[in-house]
């Protein structure tokens, strides 16, 4: 394939999310993958408004988009790209506004017939009140995830357990767990907590690669864990069975097709008793030194630099 090679390579990272530091580490590491691979490449930390400050008279000929949260990920940095005509590595507006969501993207997932935990979405803290109602009526083994709708890094994510509680005391524990997810986003996910083994799939110009099982020390895959050297074992491949490994291979790469992601996405799953079930689709995720995707990418034979060199190229030649 007689794909063009760029020369010059903007790395956009920072932004003032609450993953503004994981955008920061992202960010160095593809700096000295492309420069390592002879691209010319220039980082700038942006923020909301100052995008226009930037010299665009000698614009890149690709951008890499190395943040998260809010501005970079959600479609915001990817709307003002087109309008300015410059190819950025990543899925398009809409993909990243849909899968930026969880909701949404969930919503999605289920249309096109890929299973994903039941959940309910609530707005506001009128929202969790009403559904509090509905949910502990009585006693019972009420098990959850809750998690605010737009965040990533498993920010305002918080597991949730009420079992054998009375209804009053869970109604408490529920909505009091529910405003420190509200914190972060006034639409919150009550998500049904499925018990299995936590694995992530990176999928890159639509191949999916080696899943890869997440085992944190600390029982919960928090931010902590997620980015902090040694808090969390990674196998990979995921040692889950064939017949897992191909359906996870299998529904990582529809996913990632039917909502129209591009370049490289990684795909998070729960192995349950009843097999792969879809959690959330991340359209930039982390590339730190803890990050999942070069960890799977890697057991392949492929290093960081040609990692990054492959999607610059995928980038500038679609």
């Amino acid at each position: 394939m007689n794909q063009k090679r760029p020369k010059n390579v903007w790395v956009l990272f920072g932004g003032t999310s609450s993953e503004r530091e994981v955008s920061v580490k992202t960010a160095a590491n593809v700096i000295e993958a492309l420069k390592k691979k002879n691209f010319e490449v220039s980082g700038f930390d942006v923020k909301p408004g100052e995008l226009l400050n930037l010299d665009w008279s000698h614009k890149p000929d690709v951008v890499f988009i190395g943040m998260h949260g809010t501005f970079g990920e959600d479609g915001t940095m990817q709307g003002f790209l087109e309008a300015v005509g410059i190819p950025y590595v990543g899925s398009g507006v809409l993909s990243s506004a849909l899968c930026f969501h969880k909701g949404l993207t969930k919503k999605a997932l289920v249309n096109f017939g890929l299973p994903t935990p039941a959940s309910y979405e609530i707005l506001g803290r009128e929202g969790a009140e009403a559904l509090a109602k509905t949910l502990f009526e009585s006693s019972g083994a009420h098990r959850y995830f809750i998690k605010a709708a737009r965040q990533g890094s498993t920010v305002g994510v918080y597991p949730f357990d009420a079992t054998g509680l009375a209804p009053a005391e869970a109604r408490a524990k529920f909505l009091e767990t529910c405003a420190q997810a509200l914190h972060y986003d006034e639409c919150v996910l009550v998500e049904e907590w499925i018990v299995g083994a936590e694995i992530s799939v990176p999928v890159v110009c639509g191949k999916a690669y080696p899943a890869v099982e997440i085992r944190p020390l600390g029982g919960f895959y928090d931010y902590e864990s997620k980015y902090t050297k040694g808090k969390t074992e990674y196998l990979c491949p995921a040692p889950v069975g064939d017949a897992a490994t191909a359906a996870l291979a299998t529904l990582s790469e529809r996913a990632f097709r039917v909502l129209e992601c591009r370049d490289y996405a990684r795909i998070d799953f729960i192995v349950g008793e009843k097999g792969p079930t879809i959690l959330e689709v991340n359209t930039l995720p982390g590339l730190t030194a803890t990050s999942l995707l070069p960890k799977s990418v890697g057991s392949v034979g492929i290093d960081y630099p040609e990692l990054m060199e492959m999607l610059i190229c995928a980038a500038y030649n679609r």
